[in-house]
């Protein structure tokens, strides 16, 4: 199948999936995925979430919105409501990985400001950086497409995503049009030379999906791929922590948890641990029928990153 083929398939696919959330919410960061969907749901609401006033999604949102949203809501926490919500995180994945934390806190305040407005349903962009290689660690493999396609592979099968689970915590539908068939199926058959492409210098990701819609985007599908808690501004938050700890108390407590083969890489990462232990206990105590993660005991259910600390390698 040609590329012009297989843009106006993947444009058909999109359109005919995304039809049926036109009177549901969106989470729009303003980044490629999303604001394809923004495109073309023109949805009732769309919501974004952002730490302050300054954050790059609160930026592009506002943009993308502005054209093809019927309604837009920024939500614009600060870090006392950020430090609310970080034990409901935690409980709900059993986890004390910063980035998780972070990341997950981002949607669970977008789907609880859609069913704050009266949406029991909510529309994400999950499953596009999975299936066209657009996460910024896969840009390495660029040279080497076939171990590209590998990577792929493997990623697909282990693939999860928050935003579902915390919708369903929250009584609100998660729909994630990327996963759909028969668009996944498309998504995965797809030869990987259609989702690596060069523009302007630059070989990127997600390629099939920045030129099909570049003609109705504009430039905004060549904005650099950032991370859920870059675009939101959360990772700012890691810096809040040092005024909750103090440097000797850190220290005191780091070495009592070397003891129990815990290694806290910072204050942010104690903070959570100590909510984590006193949820679960200690990771070490769990039944493991499998490799345990050299950094915090617990045990792992995949080889390459530890879900419970967020090691990565985890051995």
């Amino acid at each position: 199948m040609s590329s012009s083929s297989t843009q106006s398939l993947l444009k058909r696919q999109l359109k005919k999936i995304t039809s049926k959330y036109h009177d549901s919410s969106l989470l729009l960061s303003g980044g490629l995925d999303s604001s394809i969907l923004c495109y073309l749901m023109r949805p009732r609401l769309s919501i974004v979430t952002s730490l302050g006033l300054n954050s790059q999604d609160l930026k592009y949102a506002k943009d993308v919105a502005k054209k093809y949203s019927d309604n837009h809501v920024e939500c614009i926490v600060d870090f006392d409501d950020i430090i609310k919500v970080v034990p409901k995180i935690i409980k709900t994945f059993k986890t004390f990985d910063p980035l998780e934390i972070r990341n997950s806190s981002v949607i669970f305040f977008g789907i609880k400001e859609a069913r704050h407005a009266g949406y029991r349903s909510i529309v994400t962009g999950d499953g596009a950086d999975e299936l066209f290689a657009g996460y910024n660690y896969l840009q390495r493999y660029f040279g080497d497409l076939k171990k590209l396609q590998m990577i792929l592979d493997n990623l697909w099968k282990i693939m999860r995503f928050s935003s579902i689970r915390i919708g369903k915590g929250l009584g609100v539908m998660v729909n994630t049009p990327y996963l759909e068939k028969p668009l996944y199926d498309l998504a995965v058959s797809m030869d990987i030379t259609e989702k690596v492409g060069y523009h302007e210098d630059k070989n990127w990701g997600k390629f099939i999906l920045r030129t099909s819609f570049a003609k109705e985007l504009g430039t905004i599908v060549w904005r650099n791929k950032m991370a859920l808690e870059q675009g939101s501004g959360f990772e700012q938050i890691s810096n809040k922590f040092y005024r909750l700890i103090d440097d000797e108390e850190f220290a005191k407590e780091s070495k009592i948890l070397a003891h129990e083969k815990v290694k806290v890489r910072d204050k942010e990462h104690l903070y959570y641990y100590r909510i984590y232990k006193s949820l679960f206990g200690s990771p070490k105590n769990e039944s493991c029928n499998s490799s345990r993660c050299l950094f915090c005991s617990a045990p792992l259910t995949y080889p390459k990153y530890c879900y419970t600390c967020g090691a990565f390698p985890p051995r």
